[in-house]
């Protein structure tokens, strides 16, 4: 079975343990301090919180709250890391060794939707981090890398899904990585902007409030975009034949403001709650029935030093640490 990979703060919905966490953006100059989002954590029971990129105070400030961190390396850091494995291992010991006693880091993400274009030094990266956490005895902690919409050359039908062919070769590396490992790979999913900028997509079925069958893909239907776009990734990575890696969510979630009518906390509440029961239910995509499914919702908060618009406002909380709408947790 497409495994999930299990912590003590899991959601157990029925006979299924659902992940469920929080993005967690750095890029605002009004946010609390860690210890405050700590507070907000708990009291809302925000047990998985992902960063983009680690920072020491936030790390510092989860140390010992049995909180799961996931962060990333900087794509910026990639080339240079994939050719020097002291620099990797000054990563490793700046941002990973010194915490794994009291803190339970969940992933670490070689790449933030750094393919295309940074795809040959991902998997020497990984590699280098692997040999690194094997000598620790760190096992529980996952590799992965984050792939986005853009990593696909064809997304429809979802069945056709196939991978750009200028990362095919390097992302079956990674999927051989991936599989042999235990990790998923991890995907961006953000219905919001197929919605918008997609065209002749409706609402309901951005959102997953449609009921009824819109889509047929041979033999499968379709009630909803996301469905969709997770099968996609699912055929793009059979076509590899690396065996069954399982897709976690790194990021998803709908924008409450930046773009009138199209981003309102009513949406974004309705897209969360619905992605949350979705994943709860046990059910799995079309292509993939049955699969235990964990993700990220973007985001704690607002950024306001992202561009302007709705890239803004995925935040479920204000940065007084009251709810913009009702989160899901």
């Amino acid at each position: 079975m497409i495994g999930l990979f299990m912590a003590d703060m899991s959601l157990v919905v029925g006979a299924y343990d659902v992940l469920l966490g929080a993005y967690y953006g750095l890029l605002g100059d009004n946010l609390p301090s860690p210890s405050s989002v700590v507070q907000l954590c708990r009291k809302y029971n925000i047990s998985r919180v992902r960063l983009e990129v680690p920072n020491l105070d936030v790390i510092e400030g989860f140390r010992g709250t049995e909180i799961d961190l996931s962060f990333g390396v900087p794509n910026d850091m990639l080339p240079n890391m994939a050719t020097n494995k002291t620099l990797v291992e000054e990563w490793f010991n700046t941002y990973v060794e010194p915490y794994t006693n009291d803190c339970t880091i969940n992933y670490i993400v070689v790449g933030d939707k750094a393919i295309p274009g940074l795809d040959d030094n991902i998997l020497p990266v990984m590699k280098s981090l692997q040999d690194l956490l094997n000598a620790h005895y760190f096992g529980e902690v996952k590799l992965t890398t984050l792939v986005g919409f853009n990593a696909l050359a064809v997304t429809n039908p979802p069945s056709s899904g196939a991978f750009n062919p200028a990362i095919v070769e390097n992302m079956r590396g990674i999927l051989e990585f991936l599989r042999g490992e235990g990790s998923p790979l991890m995907v961006s999913v953000y219905t919001y902007d197929q919605y918008v900028y997609g065209g002749n997509i409706s609402l309901g079925y951005a959102t997953l409030s449609e009921q009824n069958t819109l889509v047929r893909d041979g033999m499968l239907s379709y009630n909803n975009l996301f469905d969709e776009i997770v099968d996609a990734f699912y055929a793009a990575m059979d076509k590899e034949n690396v065996g069954d890696v399982a897709i976690v969510f790194g990021e998803t979630g709908w924008p409450s403001c930046g773009n009138y009518n199209a981003t309102t906390p009513l949406l974004a509440a309705e897209y969360n709650r619905n992605f949350k029961n979705h994943i709860s239910s046990g059910k799995g995509t079309p292509r993939k029935e049955n699969i235990y499914i964990e993700g990220f919702i973007r985001s704690i908060f607002n950024e306001n030093q992202k561009p302007e618009g709705e890239s803004r406002c995925y935040g479920m909380f204000n940065v007084d640490s009251t709810p913009i709408y009702s989160p899901v947790f």
